[in-house]
């Protein structure tokens, strides 16, 4: 039997089980919606970028493109996003539709309840302390992959 000691001391594990829970958390409130967490923040994301191309997006999202692709392409089908030419041939231009902008403010209350769900359960100090923690490491991770 292999010694799952290994496991337990994963921070990558440890981390993508939690994600895992927060997202289910988030899901279940945004799903009489239709959206998920992740499509939820996509549109807020693009309203308050506005129209970005799909690199920075991604950059944007910590996603790389095929998985914001596939996440995109359920929302472009409904009409909440578009994706068309960039400033040249190879670049997309993603932008937030008036029925996605709808959708958006219609589900920001809803995220927010499942946001104080989290604080709740967790305690307000201590979803402050891990924010603060996942922007650092995030911070400190994509230095290092940029640079």
């Amino acid at each position: 039997m292999a010694d799952d000691g290994a496991v337990r001391g994963c921070a990558c594990f440890r981390l993508r089980r939690t994600t895992r829970a927060i997202t289910r958390l988030y899901d279940d409130y945004l799903l009489p919606a239709g959206l998920t967490v992740t499509q939820y923040s996509l549109l807020a994301k693009l309203s308050a970028a506005g129209p970005v191309t799909m690199r920075s997006l991604a950059d944007i999202m910590g996603m790389d493109r095929t998985s914001l692709t596939r996440t995109l392409a359920p929302l472009q089908a409904q009409g909440l996003v578009v994706i068309g030419r960039g400033t040249d041939r190879r670049s997309r231009a993603i932008r937030l539709t008036d029925d996605g902008d709808a959708l958006r403010l219609r589900c920001r209350p809803i995220w927010q309840a499942a946001q104080e769900d989290l604080a709740r359960r967790l305690g307000g100090d201590t979803l402050d302390r891990l924010q603060a923690l996942l922007d650092e490491t995030f911070d400190r991770l994509h230095q290092d992959a940029a640079g």
